[in-house]
């Protein structure tokens, strides 16, 4: 109609030449100001056969031009994710790598959820994803913008992926797969009902259940997941964990896309203002992206900040080169059949550490983790000024690691002169810290560090190297083959 109000048009009521023909009445109809002065109230219009033909190959033109785009824009869109997939990282080792690299992970799968959404909104300007669908009534219709459902089902199962891989280990790994097929499903069914179900309501209505049993089905995994990540001390209703509000933040946001589908002409058209549809639904998407988003950035910030103050206050491991001289890096052990079977930074060149050293080295270890959570509480709490004053009442209590405090009860601080005020802060902290800054891997390599120490300090001394563990001899010592 557009291209037809470009065209050079003649009035009806001029006489038309044998080489004139006229389109269509309904097409060809516009209603005039003054209907009296045409008498019927509307007007028809001539094209010769010249503009007919222009008027015909300027939209087979725009039809071109919309397949090649769409075409360009799907190939260019499957190249990009073919070299995403080909040059990362597998989800597999992502989902048992650290926190850290899940969590960068996060903040990658969140781009690209960002990056989506701003090509499918923009491309809702454009006229090609227009769908109209038709009343059944027939009093008004609706137009459909594929370009929506199509934004969605491309990043809403990204953003329960992000979940999966912040879960990391404890999580098993089919859920990589499961959850995002849940949200998937639940669109796809959105946007057949909508599509099919314009004029048959049973459709509608079948998608628009099974999309919702789905989504409770979705929201029940995601409450295990909260369960398998705290090791059963969280759940969906009570918990500290930055996993566990990112969860309820996802769902909390979704949930209105139900009932909001339901009012909307797609749904029972309880709502027929198409600028109220239009603000609503991207009302609704911007706030369950922006704040899911922003929020696995901060929990990302926020961790690297808790990392740095860890190895800030974290003792450094010793090992000693050829000349006996104590470092505070850790190098390898040297390759070398006499010495295998030592831990890292046991021995170097020449020197060795004796099972007194390892577990002074150990406690120091213990008294870092909790000062780093005693910095951390004392921030929250807006005491930082306080920190060192009770660093040392915990010290002088014989408090000296995270352990000890865990186990403090009420009666105990009264006894020990310690404020219960922020022990149970401090308490509750610990709970979320020992979720969120101590990964699997590295619990594992403390387990096999702390077994062996106590394993060699149990062991009977060999003559003339009392004190040392299991295959840390001197090296070049002229004695050892004797």
């Amino acid at each position: 109609w557009n291209l037809i109000q470009r065209q050079q048009r003649i009035p009806a009521h001029r006489a038309p030449s044998s080489r004139a023909a006229e389109f269509p009445r309904a097409a060809m109809t516009t209603t005039t100001p003054n209907a009296s002065a045409v008498g019927t109230g509307e007007t028809r219009y001539w094209l010769t056969e010249s503009e007919k033909i222009s008027l015909v190959e300027a939209q087979a033109y725009e039809q071109g031009t919309a397949v090649a785009q769409i075409f360009s824009g799907i190939f260019f869109t499957g190249v990009a994710g073919w070299l995403t997939v080909s040059n990362g990282t597998r989800l597999a080792f992502v989902q048992r790598a650290a926190l850290e690299k899940r969590l960068t992970t996060c903040c990658f799968l969140s781009t690209y959820v960002a990056f989506f959404s701003c090509f499918f909104n923009y491309f809702q300007l454009t006229a090609v994803d227009d769908l109209v669908l038709p009343d059944p009534s027939g009093s008004k219709n609706y137009t459909l913008d594929l370009a929506r459902p199509f934004e969605w089902i491309m990043t809403c199962p990204l953003m329960q992926l992000s979940l999966v891989l912040m879960g990391g280990a404890k999580l098993p790994e089919h859920r990589r797969y499961l959850m995002p097929a849940f949200s998937a499903v639940i669109l796809v069914l959105g946007t057949v009902g909508a599509f099919l179900g314009a004029e048959i309501f049973a459709i509608k209505a079948v998608c628009w259940v099974l999309s919702c049993m789905i989504f409770g089905v979705m929201v029940y995994f995601n409450r295990m997941q909260i369960i398998e990540y705290s090791n059963n001390q969280e759940g969906l209703t009570s918990g500290d964990s930055e996993f566990r509000k990112a969860t309820i933040l996802l769902i909390a946001t979704w949930s209105p896309f139900p009932a909001w589908y339901l009012v909307s002409p797609e749904g029972l058209a309880i709502l027929d203002d198409v600028l109220l549809i239009q603000v609503g639904w991207a009302f609704l998407n911007m706030v369950a992206k922006f704040s899911f988003i922003f929020y696995v950035q901060r929990i990302k910030d926020m961790y690297c900040n808790r990392l740095k103050t860890k190895r800030e206050l974290m003792p450094a491991k010793y090992h000693y080169n050829g000349g006996g001289t104590r470092h505070g890096a850790v190098s390898p052990p040297m390759m070398d059949e006499n010495y295998a079977g030592m831990l890292p930074g046991m021995a170097n060149g020449g020197g060795y550490i004796t099972a007194a050293e390892l577990e002074a080295e150990e406690l120091a270890k213990k008294k870092a983790q909790l000062s780093a959570v005693v910095v951390e509480t004392m921030n929250f709490l807006g005491m930082a000024q306080h920190t060192d004053r009770f660093l040392k009442l915990l010290d002088s209590a014989n408090m000296t690691s995270i352990f000890e405090v865990e186990r403090l009860t009420k009666d105990q601080c009264q006894e020990l002169q310690l404020p219960f005020e922020l022990v149970s802060a401090l308490q509750r902290r610990l709970r979320v810290w020992k979720l969120e800054m101590v990964d699997d891997a590295e619990m594992g390599l403390d387990k096999g560090e702390e077994f062996y120490i106590k394993k060699g300090a149990d062991m009977a001394p060999m003559d003339g190297m009392e004190g040392m563990l299991p295959g840390m001899f001197p090296m070049f010592d002229p004695h050892i083959g004797e």
